[in-house]
């Protein structure tokens, strides 16, 4: 045990800064949800772009990137390869044509339903260890708006 507060996880401390302790978080879940991703020939980005839209009629791509947090330019490639694999389908958005809608085709929720399945329970696991799985929801929700 560190004499810097309680250890979780061999050299990682309670006291160690925040942004440290969030940085090994992301990477750990990154790591965990791409592991799964990985033989289904998806990418992490492409993976929240089918989240983003299940569910929804379609999104423009400011909508896309706003949930996504991906770039202009990385959220075109990642929706380019969609339309590729048939996940995905844009049109022309019919209340303004100068924006373009992308929607989810019947490949990509089928791909949603068998992959969503498994990273819900990457996640569910690692909310058990929090010991309050709400809250830290919660908070994190909090956090990122």
């Amino acid at each position: 045990m560190s004499d810097r507060g309680t250890t979780n996880r061999p050299g990682t401390t309670v006291t160690d800064p925040l942004t440290q302790l969030l940085t090994r978080a992301v990477r750990t879940v990154t790591t965990q949800v791409e592991n799964v991703l990985k033989p289904e020939g998806l990418t992490l980005d492409q993976w929240l772009v089918i989240e983003a839209l299940t569910g929804r009629r379609g999104l423009t791509m400011a909508e896309l990137a706003d949930r996504t947090t991906a770039t202009g330019p990385t959220l075109t490639r990642v929706v380019d390869r969609l339309v590729t694999t048939a996940a995905v389908y844009r049109e022309v958005d019919p209340n303004d044509r100068r924006k373009v809608r992308v929607y989810l085709s019947p490949r990509g929720r089928s791909t949603h339903k068998r992959i969503a399945v498994k990273v819900r329970e990457i996640e569910r696991a690692l909310l058990d260890r929090t010991g309050d799985p709400a809250a830290a929801l919660e908070a994190l929700a909090h956090w990122t708006h």
